[in-house]
């Protein structure tokens, strides 16, 4: 039945966000190929130049920036609707998330680059590492038009980016919340995404994703916004019985399209429509999707100093051994698992013992002041 009032078919209350199900195993997939893109020019022979479509991870990483306003809309938008979390606690809990293992991978790269140096290994790519790029990382404002090349754990950025559109979420969601049109408030935005992106291309000749990182805020915070209006749409009743058929196809079709050409804006729609269909899944119990989504995020933050050193290594056994092209294939390849193991390694040791911890103090600091609320309502 279609509501004239809404300008969308009338659907269903939205269930439950599913968790340990399909959005879990997309945002793990999307982190593996955004691993792809960023070692595809180590391969003896650069997968750029086997085909384009290797040269697209960046789709991958416009996903995750949609995929992170969908899922926190639809975990705290009714929250912040019924102002049951402040603006203030929304944003403290979103750092206190991504920014501690930060600054833990942030030292290790440090420590690497200097154990490295004192040896006597000088860096590949020495641009990486410059001294003056240190401090807007370590306070995730690279992406705030931060002069300079952008270096050190260069995905990073993306994190930057969000803490903006974090602090903006609890105004942004309460505005969208009320709106009677959520169709065409999401058609407006997708509008705004591709004039940023033409503006870019007019201003700098590039599109918006091959804008220098600095510029992060320009091309993160709108696709996040995407996110968040896609999680407004209301789910439809055929949206939530064909969820997975609905969710494989736009998959397909969107891997299909790549070896077809580059069909971004094409390819954006579909991966947020893709969103909307694996969101609109009844919860599941897949576990193995669940610990694959877990390993996303230490995935995102540890892959590029797996590959620094992973690559280092095999670039000395090279000029030792003299490597033949099948031993050269087969440890780039040898590269995605390590990069695997080197993320599980850093959530079960670093990432989890942290976040314990962190939740522990903040329960600790939480319990005077609510023993208090208590002596003075009795």
């Amino acid at each position: 039945m279609f509501n004239a009032g809404t300008g969308f078919a009338k659907a269903s209350a939205t269930p439950v966000l599913s968790r340990d199900g399909p959005l879990d195993a997309l945002r793990f997939l999307a982190a593996l190929f955004i691993v792809l893109y960023h070692v595809a020019e180590r391969a003896p022979v650069s997968l750029f130049s086997l085909s384009p479509a290797f040269g697209r991870g960046y789709l991958a990483t416009d996903f995750f920036l949609m995929l992170s306003g969908y899922v926190l809309a639809r975990t705290y938008g009714s929250r912040i609707a019924n102002s049951e979390v402040d603006t203030w606690t929304f944003l403290k809990r979103r750092v206190q998330r991504i920014w501690p293992p930060h600054l833990v991978m942030l030292a290790l790269f440090v420590a690497f680059f200097l154990a490295t140096t004192a040896i006597g290994l000088a860096p590949q790519n020495p641009q990486w590492f410059q001294w003056d790029q240190l401090l807007p990382q370590i306070f995730l404002v690279q992406a705030w038009f931060v002069p300079g090349t952008s270096g050190w754990n260069m995905p990073t950025w993306t994190l930057s980016a969000l803490i903006v559109a974090y602090a903006l979420f609890p105004m942004v969601w309460r505005k969208v919340a009320a709106t009677s049109r959520p169709l065409r408030l999401l058609a407006m935005g997708v509008c705004a995404w591709i004039i940023i992106d033409q503006a870019a291309l007019l201003a700098f000749g590039v599109p918006g994703y091959q804008l220098p990182l600095r510029f992060g805020l320009i091309r993160g915070v709108p696709l996040f916004l995407i996110g968040v209006l896609v999680a407004r749409l209301p789910v439809t009743r055929l949206a939530e019985q064909q969820a997975l058929p609905l969710a494989a196809t736009s998959l397909a079709i969107v891997i299909g399209v790549q070896a077809l050409g580059n069909f971004d804006y094409f390819s954006l729609a579909l991966l947020a429509f893709l969103i909307y269909a694996a969101g609109a899944s009844k919860p599941r119990a897949w576990r193995w999707a669940g610990a694959a989504g877990r390993l996303s995020f230490p995935l995102f933050l540890t892959n590029t100093l797996t590959a620094v050193v992973w690559f280092g290594l095999v670039r000395m056994l090279d000029a030792k051994l003299g490597l033949p092209v099948a031993a050269q294939w087969a440890l780039w390849a040898l590269a995605i698992p390590a990069t695997i193991i080197a993320a599980w390694l850093f959530e079960r040791l670093v990432d989890a013992p942290l976040q314990t911890w962190i939740k522990s103090r903040s329960r600790g600091v939480a319990a005077p002041h609510i023993t208090k609320m208590r002596e003075a309502s009795a």
